[in-house]
């Protein structure tokens, strides 16, 4: 795992999503996370590519109706509640940010299933529920801002039940000679999205086992996911071009990359990447 970066602070972290998020979702098809094509010929738009990455680490959970899920991270509860209407499950959100909580919990209420879906603020390195509360877990491009991962992972590992499936996306680095060159603007954009060190395919083993965890699968989707940049950079910098945005979002624009790179990404095999990774706590 890389470290020379900033570790993110859960406070931080939520602040600036409390400042961000109701702009940062609407380039992000609804969601706070990356989208899943099927390749350079797929036309769906970035809530379809959204959803879709959403239905993917859901099904990995094989989550019924009656099932209790936890969504860790849960930015506007769009993927929590999508997942519990689609599966039947109950689902229980959590978010370092007081507003994404606010905005998900309205959204449960707005599509009629806020007796079965609710959100609340908890930090994801203390949650605050009883050992073996849930059938399965999810994280959706979440445990990117906690500055402990293996803390972050048994702490779910904690409140899932023996023999429930925890799934998650995290960045990667699928290119360490490539990215050792281009350290501190990774840094940099490290710090302006909050986000902590990138990981290895060769760390989830670790980390698993030191949060008692069994590896089902770690799978790098990033051919599927590396035209999430270009389609949020773009439209989100030609917006803040003709409207005032918060400066956090200034921060993240003011060292993004170009669109020649944003391109460059698109077509090509980026070195920092994204993993699905699916974890099973023995029964």
């Amino acid at each position: 795992m890389t470290t020379d970066v900033t570790l993110p602070k859960p406070e931080e972290v939520g602040t600036f999503y409390d400042a961000t998020n109701d702009l940062m979702t609407r380039f992000l098809g609804g969601s706070t996370h990356y989208g899943y094509w099927t390749g350079p010929d797929d036309e769906s738009t970035f809530e379809q590519a959204a959803d879709r990455l959403t239905d993917i680490l859901a099904g990995k959970l094989g989550a019924k109706p009656g099932d209790q899920v936890l969504d860790v991270g849960c930015g506007q509860g769009r993927p929590g509640v999508r997942t519990a209407v689609r599966t039947g499950a109950d689902l229980t959100g959590i978010s370092i940010s007081a507003r994404d909580v606010e905005v998900s919990n309205a959204r449960a209420e707005r599509e009629g299933v806020a007796d079965r879906v609710r959100f609340q603020r908890a930090d994801a390195m203390d949650l605050p529920f009883e050992d073996s509360s849930f059938d399965h877990a999810f994280a959706l491009e979440s445990i990117v801002c906690v500055p402990d991962r293996v803390r972050a992972l048994q702490e779910i590992a904690r409140v899932v039940r023996p023999g429930g499936t925890v799934a998650l996306t995290d960045f990667s680095d699928r290119d360490p000679e490539a990215n050792a060159k281009k350290k501190e603007a990774l840094a940099e954009v490290g710090e302006s999205w909050h986000t902590a060190p990138l990981v290895t395919e060769g760390d989830y083993p670790v980390f698993a086992a030191a949060a008692g965890l069994e590896v089902v699968e770690v799978t790098d989707i990033t051919l599927n996911t590396r035209y999430t940049e270009e389609r949020f950079y773009g439209p989100l910098r030609e917006y803040a071009e003709h409207n005032e945005v918060p400066p956090e979002v200034e921060q993240v624009l003011a060292i993004a990359p170009s669109p020649e790179e944003l391109r460059a990404m698109s077509e090509g095999a980026p070195s920092v990447g994204v993993l699905l990774v699916v974890l099973r706590k023995p029964a």
